[in-house]
C-alpha cells in the first residue's frame, strides 16, 4: 500500500528538482502525522529520518581526485539537509 502511494506520488516526476520538493511536502505531511498521532514518539522518528538524510550526504566526497581533496557534504546537500530538517521541524535540533 505505502509503495503504491509512492508510486503514485512521484511516478510523473521528471526533473529533479521536482522530486525534492515533492519529498518535501511529503516530509511536511509525514511530520504533521507524526505530531498528532504520535506525539511521544515523534522527535525520535524524525531525528532518525534526518540522520538517514545525513548519513546519505556524508556518503560520497564532492570534488577532489582519486578520493583526495574534496568536501565531505557540498553546498547543494548541505542545502537541502537544511530543507529537510525543516521540513520535518526540526530545524533547530539539525543545526547542532
Amino acid at each position: 500500500m505505502l509503495h503504491k502511494a509512492l508510486h503514485q506520488r512521484f511516478s510523473e516526476v521528471k526533473n529533479p528538482a521536482d522530486f525534492v520538493q515533492n519529498s518535501l511536502v511529503a516530509l511536511r505531511e509525514a511530520s504533521a502525522i507524526l505530531d498528532e498521532r504520535e506525539p511521544a514518539d515523534a522527535a525520535a522518528f524524525k531525528s532518525w529520518l534526518f540522520s538517514v538524510s545525513r548519513r546519505v550526504a556524508e556518503a560520497a566526497s564532492e570534488g577532489g581526485f582519486l578520493g583526495f581533496g574534496g568536501v565531505q557534504v557540498s553546498a547543494a546537500e548541505r542545502a537541502t539537509l537544511d530543507e529537510i530538517a525543516e521540513a520535518l521541524g526540526i530545524a533547530d535540533q539539525a543545526s547542532a
